[in-house]
């Protein structure tokens, strides 16, 4: 059984510091339990594999996505952009995601608890967005996922190509750029 996720645990906290370091394909038990002073086992007794560790790590960095319902898409999508913005404004976080994502097209457990993660986060903006259907915001053809993946893909772009430190102040327009082109139909939109 993993570990529990807690903010002080300090073997998190290292695993962390060595991921925006070394990146996550450059950190290995062994380093882990050396810096932390712990033995391997402990690691894997609490963990269970690399892996999970590095997961949990990851884990750590995130925060949960509060899902907001205020009765209004556009305000929904700019509370969940400003959650994202929050989290790869972090130290270290434009760093350790890239590599984390190379790291799982390495390893098959990686991937598959990258994909868990993934899930989780789309799951969120998909009942945002289907909400704001069901209220009439959109049209009910509307392509969900390519709405999501638009909505969050300058901020990430920016932050994981561009190493730009992403700005509060773009996430309404960006909202109200990609409302506009899904609220419209096809024709309409030429």
């Amino acid at each position: 059984m993993p570990r529990a996720r807690r903010e002080e645990d300090p073997i998190l906290r290292i695993t962390i510091d060595l991921m925006a370091k070394y990146g996550v394909t450059g950190v290995g038990v062994d380093m882990v339990a050396a810096q932390a002073g712990v033995s391997k086992a402990t690691l894997y007794r609490h963990w269970g594999s690399r892996a999970r560790l590095i997961h949990a790590a990851m884990s750590l960095m995130q925060q949960s996505f509060v899902e907001p319902d205020t009765g209004s898409l556009r305000e929904d999508l700019v509370l969940l952009l400003q959650q994202l913005v929050r989290y790869l404004n972090r130290p270290g976080n434009g760093r350790i995601l890239p590599s984390f994502v190379d790291a799982a097209a390495q390893d098959p457990e990686l991937e598959a608890l990258r994909q868990e993660a993934i899930s989780g986060a789309r799951a969120v903006y998909e009942r945002v967005i289907r909400r704001g259907i069901d209220r009439g915001d959109l049209p009910p053809d509307v392509d969900v996922r390519l709405l999501m993946d638009m909505a969050m893909a300058l901020f990430v772009y920016r932050r994981v190509v561009d190493h730009d430190r992403l700005d509060r102040a773009e996430i309404a327009p960006a909202v109200d750029a990609v409302l506009a082109a899904f609220s419209r139909t096809p024709t309409e939109a030429l």
